[in-house]
């Protein structure tokens, strides 16, 4: 369908992922258009303007309608960390706290293997210096560093070879003065060397996790700055006055400037996005409380969201040793939707152990070579060839476009490498691989929820990225879920969460407080401080101040314990609301914990702010208007249903011949642009006023 209406202006966002660049472009009237181009790694902008390039001419949409924002989420900071590929780090300390970020916690993530290692701790002896300077608790000076130690630690760390400087001294959170000492002599001997401070970093307690956030900020900064860089240029050589907005960990967008100086903040970018377009989508359809299931070409994540709010959390790691073990990864306490990674993506190698068992991932075919039958050199069977010999991709058809799909080259992998050495068919091989895989994550999504509190039957399953509709319902199946939710443009639809992203950035203090000895007024323009500090760096992200809005919280918890319960805190800190901040403390806890406790005492721990703007407000998306989706005759192919061990002969919908309102009853395959909805036979589903395709498992199914 081709589009005229030269008044339409259009938001473009990106989402790079590890196989796949996912791009979207939403019009002012609710119309979308989507893509997904194999990233490159080598050539980040191609990707991007390639899937910009086949939007515009495939539907007539000139470039100069492209607004002058766009909004993009990238795993590279992920990847830097994750493969050790960031720049040679320096770490600057206080006299006796060199080893702080490799001794650790006394956590262990295998509590029987005593010859466990713990997380690298990624600056290397030779590379962590100290300075002999002190602070108390409360922020007075104890001892001022001279200009020279800081300067002979500077020129130590450059003789040695370091390209980026992290700076964490003790209780600096409190009083910054130190820290920002050395970062002028560091601007006065080396200019261009980036310098990460801990008190902008993160500004609160806690020796191990603040140098493990500083250090990898400053690990990653010179990268991720030219990154960025090559990004923005390249939207501009396109001809989009670009002023690029980059999705952060915390489920709102800030400047690409911001994301320069912070970029840790990006480390869980493309999966918070996806976590927020799905609460947008199940807060628009009414849907209480969902389970969002984003499984990509890489990995496949979870994020439970109640009543349209994906929950946050300081408690994140990165780069584990093992996937699943917490404790063998670097703590990131920056607050990141609580997502959780429950297994493989589409392109997870498939192998047989050792003890002759087969085994799905970790490892990835990513974009390069890709699954076998993607033809571009893969010889390894994947998630993505078992899919495809089971029926649920089109064996004449290509994968969102970009790639055309080989059933032979997949069916070869799978023979050689599976089915031939454990002596069963390919179908057989196939379908083990997708039970395996959809058992993983059912079982990882049921721990999730429990721990959180929650029991996951009472969840509809909302499904999205490239894989996620094609295993939804065998997840749905096994872990107790009633209903699939797949929402229109599931396939991209974390650059899709871009797009309704609210601008957003926080900060946190630490001020030991009791509750009972608070001080109201000071505690008030404390707030008020960090509100004006957050209000700052949104104006110079052009951010109308009336649309800036606050939300305040704190870390409290019962005196005595080690651990914090972050409560809603009022509008205004007055002695008033005592009885009530307790109370809400008291509800949060019981949330967490099943109970509280009586007649203890509080304290507060950290105060926090979060500053929020809507920096558009998002069209009506009619998903039935996706102008990348046509319609096409119905026809049927054979698909392969574990429940029944056995192959049916399937209908092929189109997504755009669903009636809103019918109800139908399967087995179907629905295509979507970019995805595959599985519907098993005896479940029901139907299109809503969304464009929302709705599944609910039918009473057969469920055994």
């Amino acid at each position: 369908m081709k589009h005229n209406q030269k008044e339409i202006q259009y938001r473009f966002a990106f989402d790079i992922g590890g196989t796949f660049t996912d791009c979207v472009l939403l019009g002012s009237n609710g119309i979308v258009f989507t893509t997904k181009v194999l990233s490159d790694h080598d050539n980040v902008v191609a990707p991007i303007a390639a899937g910009l390039r086949q939007m515009l001419e495939e539907n007539n949409v000139a470039i100069s309608q492209v607004s002058e924002v766009v909004v993009g989420a990238t795993t590279a900071v992920t990847n830097l960390v994750i493969e050790r590929k960031g720049a040679l780090t320096g770490l600057i300390t206080t006299l006796g706290f060199r080893d702080v970020i490799e001794i650790g916690r006394e956590l262990r993530f295998d509590l029987y293997d005593l010859t466990a290692p713990g997380p690298d701790p990624v600056v290397s002896r030779d590379l962590r210096v100290e300075i002999d300077e002190r602070l108390d608790a409360s922020g007075a000076v104890l001892k001022k560093p001279s200009d020279e130690n800081i300067e002979q630690a500077v020129r130590l760390l450059i003789a040695r070879g370091a390209k980026t400087i992290a700076v964490c001294l003790m209780h600096s959170f409190t009083n910054p003065s130190h820290e920002q000492q050395v970062k002028s002599i560091v601007g006065r001997i080396a200019p261009d060397i980036p310098v990460s401070l801990s008190s902008e970093v993160l500004g609160e307690l806690r020796e191990y996790e603040r140098t493990v956030a500083t250090v990898l900020n400053a690990y990653v900064m010179p990268m991720v700055g030219s990154y960025l860089s090559t990004i923005e240029n390249g939207l501009k050589a396109l001809g989009i006055r670009a002023t690029l907005r980059i999705m952060q960990s915390n489920g709102g967008v800030i400047s690409r400037d911001l994301g320069e100086r912070m970029p840790i903040r990006m480390l869980e970018s493309g999966p918070a996005a996806g976590a927020l377009g799905a609460a947008y989508a199940a807060q628009r359809a009414s849907v209480a409380d969902v389970l969002a299931f984003d499984m990509g070409g890489t990995t496949a994540k979870a994020c439970l969201i109640a009543n349209g709010k994906p929950s946050v959390t300081t408690d994140f790691e990165a780069a584990r040793l093992q996937r699943f073990k917490k404790g063998s990864g670097l703590p990131v306490r920056l607050p990141t939707v609580d997502l959780i990674e429950i297994g493989a993506g589409g392109g997870s190698i498939a192998h047989i152990d050792s003890n002759g068992l087969l085994k799905v991932g970790p490892e990835s075919a990513g974009s390069n070579p890709g699954p076998a039958a993607y033809g571009l050199g893969g010889e390894f069977p994947t998630v993505t060839d078992a899919a495809l010999i089971m029926g649920y991709l089109d064996p004449e058809g290509s994968l969102s476009g970009s790639v055309r799909l080989r059933l032979d080259l997949a069916e070869r992998a799978m023979l050689t490498h599976i089915a031939k050495p454990l002596g069963i068919s390919v179908i057989e091989a196939a379908n083990g691989i997708h039970r395996i895989v959809c058992e993983h994550m059912a079982t990882a999504a049921k721990i999730h929820a429990v721990e959180k509190g929650q029991d996951v039957r009472r969840y509809t399953l909302l499904a999205f990225g490239g894989a996620g509709p094609i295993h939804a319902r065998e997840v749905a199946r096994r872990s107790g879920c009633q209903e699939i939710f797949v929402p229109a443009n599931a396939g991209v639809f974390s650059a899709f969460g871009l797009l309704v992203a609210p601008m957003k950035v926080d900060t946190v203090r630490t001020r030991f407080t009791r509750i009972d000895t608070i001080d109201w007024s000071q505690t008030e323009e404390l707030l008020k401080e960090m509100e004006q500090t957050l209000a700052d760096q949104l104006l110079s992200a052009d951010v109308p101040r009336d649309s800036i809005r606050y939300r305040r919280t704190a870390d409290i918890r019962y005196v005595g314990q080690g651990f914090e319960v972050e409560t809603e805190l009022p509008v205004f800190m007055r002695e008033s609301e005592r009885d009530a901040l307790e109370q809400r403390f008291n509800v949060a806890y019981a949330s967490l914990f099943g109970r509280h406790l009586e007649r203890q005492k509080l304290e507060v721990i950290n105060w926090r702010v979060e500053g929020f703007a809507d920096i558009s407000s998002p069209p009506a998306v009619d998903g039935q208007h996706s102008a990348s989706i046509e319609k096409k005759q119905e026809k049927n192919r054979q698909a392969y249903f574990p429940d029944i061990n056995a192959y049916i002969d399937t209908p092929v919908i189109s997504e755009s011949a669903l009636v809103v309102g019918q109800t139908l009853e399967g087995p179907a395959l629905i295509e979507q642009a970019g995805s595959t909805v599985v519907v098993g036979p005896g479940d029901q589903f139907g299109l809503d006023a969304f464009g929302n395709i709705r599944v609910v498992i039918g009473a057969r199914s469920k055994k």
